[in-house]
C-alpha cells in the first residue's frame, strides 16, 4: 500500500519500542494481505470503510473503530469498493506491549475496538510522521507519542466499560483502587466521583450500602493505617508521616489520627516500641 509511511527499528526488547506509522487514502478494493506481521500492528479507520480478516473472523470496519494484528498470525485486511477507507496504522513491539494492550481491552480474545478520538489519534500519527529522522531525541518523542495513541484508546475503553458496569460493589472498588493509589494527594469526594463516572451523592450511597461507610471514612482509615504502620516500622518524624499520607498540617493529622485508632500517634509509636 502507499501512503505516508516510516520505519524505526528496535535493536533490542524494551517494555514499549515504536517500530513504524502510517496514514494513506485508499483506492477502491485496495487489499493487503493475506501475510504475517513479526509485530503489533493497530490500525484505525479515520474515514470510509473497509474489512478485517483474522482466524477466519470478518470483521466490518467503519468511521472511529480499529483493529489489532497481532504477531506471527496470518492476517488481511481490504478497503471497501464504494466508500474506500482513510487509515492510520502504528507498528510496536516490547515485553509490557500485551499488557498495555489490555488496558486497551484488546488481545487474541478482543481485536477490534472502537475510539471517538479521532482526531488525537490522527494528531499522534502526524507528529510521529514528522519524528523520521535518528537521534536519541526522536526515539523518546516517538514512544511517547505512542504512548499517547495507546493511552487515547485505553481510556475510550475504559468509558465503555464503565457504562456497562451494573453493580455498586464495582463502582466502590474502582474508587477503592483509586484512593489507595492517591492517598498521598489532597482527594475531594468530587474528584473521586469524577474518576469513576458517578454522582457524588450516589458514590457516598453505593460505599454506605457496600462498605457501611462513607467515601471520606474509607480515606481517612486507609490513611491511618498506612500512618501506622510507618510508626511502627520507621523513624520518620510524625510530621514527615503526616505529609506522606496527604496532611500537610501535623495537628489536623494527629486529631484525625487520635479520633480514628484512639491514641496519638507518638502514644501509638512509643505503644509499640515497647512491645517485644
Amino acid at each position: 500500500m502507499g501512503g505516508s509511511w516510516f520505519a524505526h527499528g528496535a535493536d533490542e526488547v524494551r517494555e514499549l519500542s515504536f517500530l513504524f506509522c502510517g496514514r494513506q487514502n485508499c483506492q477502491s478494493g485496495e487489499a493487503v494481505g493475506p501475510a504475517v506481521r513479526e509485530h503489533y500492528v493497530m490500525h484505525y479507520c479515520l474515514s470510509g470503510r473497509g474489512v478485517y480478516r483474522a482466524q477466519g473472523v470478518k470483521y466490518e470496519i467503519g468511521p472511529g473503530d480499529g483493529f489489532l494484528i497481532l504477531p506471527d498470525e496470518l492476517s488481511s485486511y481490504q478497503a471497501d469498493s464504494q466508500q474506500p477507507w482513510n487509515h492510520i496504522w502504528v507498528g510496536f513491539t516490547g515485553s509490557r506491549a500485551a499488557d498495555y494492550l489490555k488496558c486497551c481491552g484488546l488481545g487474541k480474545e478482543r481485536r477490534t475496538f472502537q475510539c471517538a478520538q479521532s482526531q488525537q489519534l490522527e494528531e499522534c500519527v502526524q507528529a510521529m510522521l514528522g519524528f523520521d529522522t535518528a537521534g536519541a531525541g526522536n526515539e523518546l518523542l516517538l514512544l511517547g507519542e505512542l504512548y499517547v495513541f495507546l493511552g487515547w484508546i485505553a481510556q475510550s475503553a475504559q468509558t465503555s466499560v464503565r457504562r456497562s458496569r451494573e453493580t455498586a460493589s464495582e463502582y466502590v472498588e474502582l474508587a477503592m483502587e483509586y484512593i489507595r493509589n492517591h492517598f498521598q494527594e489532597d482527594i475531594t469526594v468530587a474528584k473521586l466521583a469524577q474518576y469513576v463516572g458517578l454522582n457524588r451523592s450516589y458514590l457516598t450511597t453505593v460505599f454506605q450500602n457496600t462498605i457501611n461507610m462513607s467515601p471520606q471514612q474509607y480515606l481517612m482509615r486507609f490513611r491511618m493505617e498506612w500512618a501506622a504502620r510507618m510508626l511502627s516500622e520507621n523513624k520518620l518524624t510524625v510530621g514527615e508521616i503526616a505529609r506522606s499520607c496527604g496532611y500537610p498540617d501535623p495537628l489536623t493529622f494527629s486529631k484525625a489520627f487520635k479520633r480514628t485508632l484512639g491514641v496519638t500517634p507518638t502514644q501509638y509509636r512509643r505503644e509499640h516500641e515497647e512491645q517485644p
